[in-house]
């Protein structure tokens, strides 16, 4: 692991200090920050300080023909982070010197494979929806100083940006373009994510600096042509790899009357007291069945849901159980799973579910390459239709069987060592400058833009965003 000291943090204080403040006497608008960033990036350069002195070196590992460094903030307990630590796996398998870049660790991360090194980094957080000059200024800018430092002194030749959530996301794709590094971004969820949450500022950001990138990754064919039509013309496909190995799974039997829900606990996205409310009238037909809420996430939002189902009357058929980094038995032991997510990207507990040949009863998103076959999609919002589809699946042994096998079948063609191949092609021809970004969208099966508009439309009704401009 390469880790940091706070010596010598004192003298770079004192220059974002002044940063701060004479940003400050600036309207706090879009198109400033825009002059903002240039300049920022100027001024970091005139006074970096000296590499090397702030990281230590616990282990060394053999340098490879390629080098590329992953952010993740985090490794533990989420869809985004089973699927980095999968990621950083394959690829230091196949000639790629791979470094791993995260926050502080926390319990229940995922395992690091012995031949990635761990840098770790003073993360800080920053609401969007707020200033983006208040207290975390000098933090984030200290932050993407030090990241700049290891990949001179590491000699790293590309870095992947893949934290859209995130203000220092922008910043650092924003900081390392512009001197010189070359980035892949990815977008982990659908491209209204950030007006789905309120934070449109991110959007802004991302429509200045997506451009800027040697490829952005998107987790759907809608997603890519969106994109572009943005403006983002370097807007590739490239699902997620697998987080299972297909030929080593033994697939559920089907025979329980166990419905999971599997994900962060989070009102606004995932929405599991929805799972509950429908649990209510499964229970109406089917009064042994029961439902398994896996994940951690927000604790007051847990504990409404719990109190929905005691408020329902329905506590002793409503499971809360924590986070598991094993997750199989689990899958094993389910007959149903559904989804009450009203956005997700590429959700890896779908694959995984499909994995083990349950059948998911979801809402309708109809932009994800998983909601395209082997599922059984509803209105969003509907619980009525998600609980007469639990039901029949309940109900009927031969049924669920039979969209078990779809679920199976349908998981099949996105087999890890395929988008591992696709991933190794990308790096590879990057860091050589082949031109294989072009090579690879002249080659992909692509969603029309006419139907990838239909489903845009279709998402700003739900999101009640018609008046949104995006391509304005």
């Amino acid at each position: 692991m390469i880790s940091l000291f706070n010596t010598g943090h004192i003298k770079a204080s004192k220059t974002f200090t002044f940063m701060k403040q004479f940003t400050d006497t600036l309207n706090q608008s879009f198109i400033k920050s825009l002059f903002i960033f240039p300049l920022q990036t100027i001024i970091l350069r005139l006074l970096l300080f000296q590499p090397s002195v702030y990281i230590k070196n616990e282990n060394q590992i053999d340098a490879k023909t390629y080098s590329i460094a992953i952010i993740s903030k985090r490794i533990s307990d989420g869809g985004v982070e089973r699927v980095t630590q999968l990621l950083i796996d394959k690829l230091s398998q196949n000639n790629i010197t791979v470094y791993l870049i995260t926050g502080q660790p926390e319990e229940n991360e995922y395992k690091i494979p012995e031949n990635v090194r761990r840098i770790v980094l003073p993360f800080v957080e920053h609401d969007p929806k707020r200033d983006i000059w208040e207290k975390t200024f000098e933090s984030i800018h200290l932050q993407t100083i030090q990241l700049y430092k290891i990949i001179l002194q590491l000699n790293i030749q590309l870095v992947v940006c893949q934290e859209h959530w995130a203000f220092r996301n922008y910043y650092t794709i924003q900081f390392l373009t512009g001197n010189g590094v070359k980035v892949i971004g990815i977008e982990h969820n659908f491209i209204l994510f950030p007006f789905c949450n309120e934070y449109d500022v991110l959007f802004k950001y991302s429509k200045v600096e997506y451009p800027k990138l040697e490829a952005l990754l998107c987790l759907s064919r809608v997603d890519v042509q969106l994109w572009k039509k943005v403006g983002v013309k370097n807007a590739i496909y490239m699902p997620n790899p697998l987080t299972f190995d297909l030929e080593q799974i033994q697939l559920s039997k089907l025979e329980t009357k166990n419905i999971i829900l599997v994900g962060r606990f989070n009102r606004r996205h995932k929405q599991q007291h929805l799972a509950i409310i429908m649990m209510k009238k499964v229970l109406e037909k089917e009064p042994d069945a029961v439902l398994q809420l896996i994940g951690s996430g927000f604790e007051d939002y847990k504990e409404e849901c719990r109190q929905l189902a005691l408020e329902l009357g329905i506590q002793n058929s409503v499971q809360f159980v924590d986070f598991q980094a094993d997750i199989e038995a689990y899958y094993r032991n389910a007959s149903v799973m559904v989804m009450t997510s009203a956005i997700e990207g590429f959700p890896m507990v779908l694959v995984e579910s499909k994995s083990y040949g349950v059948p998911t009863v979801a809402f309708e998103l109809d932009f994800c390459e998983l909601w395209q076959e082997g599922i059984t999609a509803v209105p969003k919002g509907d619980t009525d239709a998600m609980a007469r589809e639990v039901v029949r699946l309940l109900q009927n042994q031969t049924f669920r069987l039979e969209k078990g096998m779809e679920a199976r079948k349908a998981v099949e063609k996105f087999r890890t060592e395929d988008t591992i191949n696709k991933w190794v092609r990308l790096i590879t021809g990057i860091i050589d400058g082949n031109g294989v970004v072009k090579q690879m969208q002249a080659e992909e099966e692509k969603v029309t833009e006419e139907r990838a508009m239909e489903i845009y439309q279709k998402e700003l009704k739900f999101w009640g965003q018609e008046d949104l401009r995006l391509f304005d």
